[in-house]
């Protein structure tokens, strides 16, 4: 090994650790906060023009709302979360990086605001924060 390679090491190792916001555990990362909720919002851009979001307006209000809520009680409440609804006919919901959920279609291929928030939690929960979108 090169004298100068475990001095890189450790410096790129110390770089990219942070403190994993469900475990407390310090851990390597990636990306910073800042880089993950940039690159959400690009693809949440390129999500919605592919797409497109569903046409309805109160919808999108209310499934922000909704979102919202449960956010705020995840482990990352301060991200800037942001949901919708997207104009797909396939029955999903995903995540993209940082913040953003798409539902695709319609919640109403769901039988409660429970059954709602079981998908929409489990979005959050697992998203690498996300962009969530329901379909």
């Amino acid at each position: 090994m090169r004298p100068a390679t475990p001095l890189l090491l450790a410096s790129l190792s110390f770089a990219g650790c942070a403190v994993n916001p469900a475990t407390g555990a310090r851990q390597f990362m990636l990306v910073s906060e800042s880089q993950e909720i940039a690159l959400g919002r690009e693809y949440d851009q390129q999500v919605a023009a592919s797409i497109g979001l569903y046409p309805d307006s109160a919808l999108q209000r209310w499934i922000q709302q909704f979102g919202a809520r449960l956010a705020a009680t995840s482990e990352r409440p301060s991200l800037p979360w942001t949901f919708h609804v997207v104009d797909d006919p396939v029955v999903n919901a995903f995540a993209l990086p940082v913040l953003h959920l798409r539902h695709a279609r319609h919640p109403r291929h769901l039988n409660s605001e429970a059954e709602l928030a079981g998908v929409v939690g489990h979005e959050i929960g697992t998203s690498p924060p996300g962009t969530q979108r329901a379909r």
